[in-house]
């Protein structure tokens, strides 16, 4: 893995991403990789060295989280902030093609780039998202989203993460840690905090999601991978989902709800098969 920075143009000024890379740079066989609304790119790692013997994988921070510069207006980030960094970084590339990987939100911004004429992506892997999220599991999922915790040691910020993020996974005790671990970010000498700007939540929506206008526009397969207790993509969804549209084919994860950590064999290997063969 090498971490890289790119920076970006939006409305006059120039703001700074970073981004995780694996594999081969001169693999014109490209993986874009997108995390969830408080997440950030160290979710794909397991999944992006895995993948890259056949992929050269960028898992992205969008901005706000990770490595990447938080906005002074908040007003800023939503869908539109993201699709210009997603064409900054396949401009970038020069790839005429790409895989997608995206988690929640990142498969949210994975579905709007699909849905366009000319689209560049070939293939989709969505993590537990669909284009109808209920106002309910919105209001569930986002419960403690935005708020700035402080921890005394990176041990206690771990703990509340294994605590407060149940949904996730699943995970074994080694991969809480990494998971808990990555979730924080080092503040000062003395605290830790949760690895993304807590502004984010002025601009999240709380209401139903409805974006099958678009579902009906994506030519390219999907796979959803669903966990099957997750309280954003019900039965219902994902029965739309195999049925219209790109008729998107499922992959169910017992004992996870939202969101599956695409760590395990079993994830990583129903997400070979759908993008790779084999």
């Amino acid at each position: 893995m090498q971490q890289h920075y790119l920076q970006y143009h939006w409305f006059g000024e120039h703001h700074t991403i970073g981004y995780r890379a694996f594999g081969d740079v001169h693999n014109r066989n490209v993986l874009l990789c997108v995390h969830g609304i408080s997440r950030n790119a160290r979710d794909f790692d397991d999944i992006a060295e895995a993948l890259s013997d056949h992929y050269y994988v960028l898992a992205l921070d969008m901005p706000g989280r990770g490595e990447s510069e938080w906005l002074e207006d908040k007003g800023h980030y939503g869908y539109p902030l993201y699709e210009t960094v997603v064409g900054e970084v396949i401009e970038m590339l020069g790839a005429r093609q790409v895989d997608w990987i995206g988690t929640s939100m990142g498969g949210v911004i994975g579905m709007r780039i699909a849905s366009m004429e000319n689209s560049p992506i070939r293939r989709m892997v969505l993590n537990d998202i669909g284009p109808f999220i209920p106002a309910a599991g919105r209001r569930q999922n986002g419960a403690s989203f935005g708020l700035d915790n402080r921890f005394a040691s990176e041990a206690d910020g771990i703990r509340w993460i294994r605590e407060n993020r149940t949904a996730f996974g699943p995970f074994t005790d080694a991969e809480w840690e990494k998971f808990g671990r990555d979730s924080l970010r080092k503040i000062g000498d003395a605290e830790w905090g949760l690895d993304y700007d807590p502004g984010l939540a002025e601009t999240r929506a709380t209401g139903d999601y409805n974006a099958w206008d678009q579902w009906a526009k994506i030519a390219c397969p999907v796979l959803c991978v669903w966990g099957l207790d997750s309280v954003l993509l019900t039965a219902e969804t994902i029965e739309r989902m195999r049925t219209t549209g790109p008729k998107a084919e499922v992959f169910e994860v017992a004992g996870a709800g939202h969101c599956p950590g695409l760590v395990n064999a079993d994830q990583i290997g129903a997400v070979r098969r759908f993008l790779v063969g084999g």
